[in-house]
């Protein structure tokens, strides 16, 4: 994810994350439908972080609902700061936090 990032020079994010911060809150059509496909996303993630759980791979103490909206949105943020410095130094502190400490 790093490299396609870098590949289009820190210039784009995340279709549902960019509609979410620029027309979410401007359009009753949309805004349902970004809602669904963010809530889908972090169900996907959370799912994966159960079986994790239940494997042995992830602590019990996390919540894997909690834990996954946590990492949903870290990751949108963190695009938004590769944006807005065109540099990958946000997605480097994801990664290391997010898989070298938290999911370890």
């Amino acid at each position: 994810m790093r490299a396609e990032t870098q590949k289009h020079g820190f210039t784009r994010g995340c279709l549902l994350g960019n509609l979410g911060a620029e027309v979410a809150d401007r359009s009753d059509v949309l805004r349902p439908a970004i809602g669904q496909n963010l809530a889908r996303w972090g169900e996907l993630i959370s799912q994966a972080l159960a079986e994790a759980q239940h494997v042995g791979l992830l602590r019990p103490q996390l919540d894997p609902q909690a834990t996954a909206r946590f990492v949903l949105s870290a990751w949108e943020g963190t695009l938004i700061s590769a944006r807005a410095d065109w540099s990958g130094a946000a997605i480097d502190t994801f990664f290391d936090l997010v898989f070298g400490t938290l999911l370890t």
